[in-house]
């Protein structure tokens, strides 16, 4: 994939000796054996590895074997940020632009910006790499400095060596559906799996969902069945016959269908269907698609439970001859096979619908990221990306590669709106079982802020509101948004009116500033 590398570029302090460390960030710990391989490869056993799917043994050796200085290459997920490395000379984060470098429960941090600060206190470099670097990153490239230190961009337009982009074909499915194909697969799709199949090549097929199906929905009264203790619809697991809460966890059996016990919570009608697809569906019908001798591999949240699934997975999916690998946003990430001819999306609408300033951009990233799963070795690569949305301009930016596409219209709206990159935002989070104790709590949280911040141009306040998820494990949740400028600061602000609002009896609250997850 053509690369744009934002990295950190204040000039660093003269070497300090030969055994200066490396600090080396991967989004997902799917990734981290590959890198690690990698790393391994060219200096031996002088890497450690650190990531949460490790035992507390396996942690405590690798994290001793740093602080002894044993080790002096760090590779791991987000929080390998904090290994004892005694002289980091460089900070590495790859595919920079990944959410989950962002800390969703306490203490909430984002990777980048501790890396950041980390880099100017002790005159380290940092190189952020990705191919759809962030917008916060190419704002601060843009602008040359932030908060006293140098940023530079160094773009990589072209694939090493021979390689070359693949072609990307939207396929409309809205048109599809009127013409009577009601398939998983798009007649584009179905054909290019049926190639590849022949060529005894390899394929990648990307489905943003886990499960048999997203929702049961009764036909006669159009209930769909929810979490009692979750604002969220029940997901249909046809491998267990279960409807499961990715919410809170919980799981509840069901009978096979179409067994008359089976029945609507709400009206008793036995007529309840499966909407939606699912990463089990998808394994289903591309069994029943494709040749005996096709291996399909399935990689989602519930196939790589156990320890070590991961890895297992991606090297069965190495060693076959013909394979194709279905799998959630994991498998869109940095995954090298140079062999993987053929990259298909079967809904690319996922997140472009979800209540969130940085749906769009969600979703460029994952596309374009997918999209260079395919052709990275000798053979040309071919993307299929299925839509409902063929206009927008995310979609349309991955066909020919030109991000100018989707980010012209993107950046003139959230500048409009002051959001980042143009400005900070925190997400105030409120929660308890008292409905009543949380919206009065919300309420006066708000009124606080907007007393502290009147005044002061660039603050906005928004809310109090019930949260997308309003309800998870029983607690009823709310939330205050608040916008400030660039250089505001915006944690002081928000911990000195929580400190005003003081604590309640079954109230929590998280104070999450630079929030990435609205929901």
């Amino acid at each position: 994939m053509p690369s744009s590398m934002p990295g950190w570029g204040a000039s660093c302090h003269e070497p300090r000796g030969d055994r200066s460390g490396a600090l080396v960030l991967v989004p997902e710990i799917s990734l981290t054996a590959q890198t690690v391989g990698r790393f391994r490869s060219r200096f031996g056993d002088d890497v450690a590895v650190l990531h949460s799917r490790l035992s507390a043994g396996e942690r405590f050796d690798q994290w001793d074997l740093v602080r002894r200085g044993e080790a002096h290459v760090v590779v791991g997920a987000r929080s390998a940020l904090f290994a004892p490395l005694r002289d980091p000379g460089l900070i590495i984060i790859d595919e920079e632009h990944e959410g989950s470098y962002k800390q969703d429960s306490s203490p909430r941090y984002h990777a980048r910006e501790v890396a950041a600060r980390m880099a100017r206190e002790r005159g380290c470099a940092l190189v952020l790499g990705s191919a759809t670097p962030s917008l916060e990153s190419l704002r601060r490239c843009e602008v040359g400095s932030f908060r006293g230190a140098a940023w530079t961009r160094v773009s990589m337009p072209e694939r090493p060596g021979a390689a070359e982009l693949p072609k990307v074909t939207i396929v409309d499915m809205a048109e599809q559906f009127r013409r009577g194909a009601h398939s998983v697969f798009s007649a584009s799709l179905a054909d290019a799996l049926g190639r590849v199949a022949q060529r005894r090549e390899k394929a990648v097929l990307l489905l943003n969902r886990r499960g048999f199906a997203n929702f049961l929905m009764c036909r006669e009264c159009g209930c769909v069945p929810e979490c009692p203790h979750c604002s969220t619809a029940l997901t249909y697991h046809e491998r267990t016959h279960s409807l499961m809460c990715h919410s809170c966890g919980r799981s509840w059996p069901v009978r096979a269908f179409p067994d008359p016990s089976t029945r609507c919570p709400n009206c008793g009608s036995r007529y309840l269907a499966a909407f939606g697809v699912g990463t089990q569906r998808v394994e289903d019908e591309l069994r029943m698609l494709l040749p005996d001798d096709v291996e399909v591999i399935r990689m989602d949240a519930d196939a790589t439970r156990t320890k070590g699934a991961h890895q297992r997975l991606l090297e069965r999916f190495d060693a076959a001859e013909c394979a194709v690998l279905v799998g959630t946003q994991m498998i869109a990430k940095g995954l090298d096979f140079p062999d993987v001819t053929l990259v298909g999306v079967i809904n690319a609408d996922t997140m472009l619908k979800l209540p969130d300033f940085r749906a769009a951009e969600r979703t460029y990233d994952l596309l374009e990221q997918v999209s260079g799963r395919a052709g990275r070795g000798d053979r040309t690569g071919e993307v299929i990306v299925q839509t409902y949305w063929a206009t927008h301009p995310a979609i349309r930016a991955v066909v020919h590669h030109e991000r100018d596409t989707f980010l012209v219209p993107e950046l003139d709206e959230r500048s409009d709106a002051g959001y980042p990159p143009f400005g900070r935002l925190a997400n105030v989070v409120v929660w308890g079982k008292n409905a009543s104790a949380v919206s009065d709590a919300s309420a006066r949280m708000a009124a606080y802020v907007r007393e502290e911040v009147e005044g002061r141009p660039g603050w906005e306040v928004l809310g109090p509101a019930d949260c997308a998820k309003a309800r998870v494990k029983d607690n009823v949740r709310r939330h205050v948004m608040v916008k400030a400028p660039v250089d505001a600061d915006l944690g002081d602000v928000l911990s000195s009116c929580a400190a005003r609002l003081g604590g309640g009896m079954g109230i929590n609250m998280a104070l999450d500033i630079d929030a990435y997850d609205m929901a």
